[in-house]
């Protein structure tokens, strides 16, 4: 599966980490806009171009004009794209990247990256391997179940949705009008995770 990506400066360098460290059968293809931009982009083609093939995109802009030009390329040439956070027509937007559900034609990438799903094995009450079968792009999935390996399962519990956090690079950390947090929202992904992996050990 090839992947275009779009970032302003290093604002995606995680995530493109991330993916490339855990992703499997995907090609990246990266496009950095130069920092610093203006607040007001009169002319996006001046900063993205439109040859490009691609089977997804991921918009790591954070600029309203930009993303919509992007938004608007990637309708014309019929690929998915994914704006997490953002309010776009037009795009895949999950409030994170880490609530992404799986998505017919694309996959290869939402089976891998998106709302989590992992498998833990317990002996005498401690965890002893999680295995990873679905994260963040950003890879905190896959390194919060490094931090609670040995851990008690009660402790285990709480504590891979806080090492979540640690490493999470959500945008936002702190709940507007009522709205939770993205930081707040990927801890509680990751805590309903892990308590699904274990209730799925103890009804078998």
């Amino acid at each position: 599966m090839k992947i275009a990506v779009f970032q302003v400066g290093n604002k995606g360098e995680h995530k493109i980490e991330g993916i490339r460290k855990y992703g499997r059968g995907i090609e990246l293809e990266v496009f950095t806009v130069p920092e610093p931009l203006p607040q007001i982009i009169d002319e996006p083609e001046d900063y993205i171009y439109e040859d490009f093939e691609a089977d997804l995109i991921l918009d790591y802009l954070y600029h309203g004009d930009l993303t919509d030009y992007l938004i608007e390329i990637a309708n014309k040439k019929n690929i998915p794209i994914i704006a997490s956070g953002r309010k776009k027509p037009g795009a895949i937007i999950p409030s994170t990247c880490c609530s992404l559900g799986d998505i017919e034609g694309i996959e290869g990438y939402t089976h891998q990256f998106g709302l989590p799903e992992i498998e833990v094995d317990v002996d005498k009450g401690i965890v002893k391997k999680v295995k990873v079968k679905r994260g963040a792009p950003c890879g905190a999935t896959w390194e919060a179940a490094e931090k609670i390996i040995n851990m008690k399962v009660e402790e285990a519990l709480t504590r891979f949705a806080l090492e979540v956090q640690f490493i999470c690079q959500a945008r936002g950390f702190y709940e507007v009008k009522g709205k939770k947090a993205p930081l707040h929202i990927a801890g509680e992904l990751h805590k309903e995770a892990i308590k699904r992996a274990v209730e799925r050990l103890t009804s078998q």
